[in-house]
């Protein structure tokens, strides 16, 4: 028997690909920083945002087994997928562009993409909500929504106050809440929905990561593997 490709392998695929590269990029920028660390001291705010988008790339990694459950795939999910990953690659590349020189200084270089870097994480907030709602869990949990919006409110005022103070209140605010959720929060409420009665786990944002019973629930099935036996649930927990 031939082996056949599941519609959620093909599309991981690219994903993993993209949110690749994007670590590499993080990984790399910060061997530069440390190697040439003498000729140009190592910034606390920018290393501070690298650990936090590490983390985020990382952990949405993870959870994007999520999505293993779905069978009938629409363009449209596959193209907001795309982007929201294409968005999180961007972060990485406004942290560490691909031309930055030995003589350029990062502290230097995140003040010129620092318009780039809160925008563009407004656009992976908002589309985390869209892929949310395209499977239909935009209000289970019901603070959801607010969860990840006071990310996207941030972000924007960050847009609008242009001082260093805010650069480092934001780093720091985004490194630890995430830690705090992904390694913290997740494992509690992950233990308290895997009660009887309960059939949702949380991912990096609450909504994101349900197990196969929750696909079962929703009219889908997970898919099968070659042998016809049907894939173990998500592992996200």
């Amino acid at each position: 028997m031939q082996n056949q490709m599941s519609s959620f392998e093909f599309i991981s695929i690219l994903i993993s690909i993209i949110i690749g590269l994007g670590v590499t990029n993080l990984l790399a920028g910060t061997g530069r920083a440390f190697y040439r660390r003498k000729q140009n001291p190592i910034d606390e705010i920018h290393i501070v945002f690298t650990a936090a988008t590490l983390l985020v790339l990382v952990l949405n990694w993870w959870v994007m087994f999520s999505w293993n459950t779905e069978v009938n795939w629409s363009f449209e999910e596959f193209l907001v997928l795309i982007v929201w990953t294409i968005s999180l690659y961007m972060l990485t590349i406004f942290l560490y562009p691909p031309d930055l020189s030995e003589a350029e200084e990062h502290r230097d270089r995140f003040q010129r993409n620092r318009t780039g870097y809160y925008s563009t994480f407004i656009a992976v907030c908002l589309l985390d909500v869209a892929q949310t709602g395209i499977r239909g869990d935009l209000f289970h949990p019901v603070w959801y929504v607010p969860f990840v919006g006071q990310y996207a409110v941030l972000a924007g005022s960050g847009l609008v106050v242009r001082r260093r103070g805010y650069d480092r209140f934001f780093a720091w605010y985004q490194l630890i809440t995430v830690s705090v959720w992904s390694l913290v929060v997740r494992r509690y409420l992950g233990a308290t929905r895997r009660q009887p009665g309960n059939r949702n786990e949380p991912g990096i944002f609450p909504a994101r990561c349900s197990g196969a019973s929750g696909a079962y629930d929703r009219g889908r099935r997970p898919p099968a593997t070659t042998s016809g036996v049907p894939r173990s649930p998500s592992p996200c927990r």
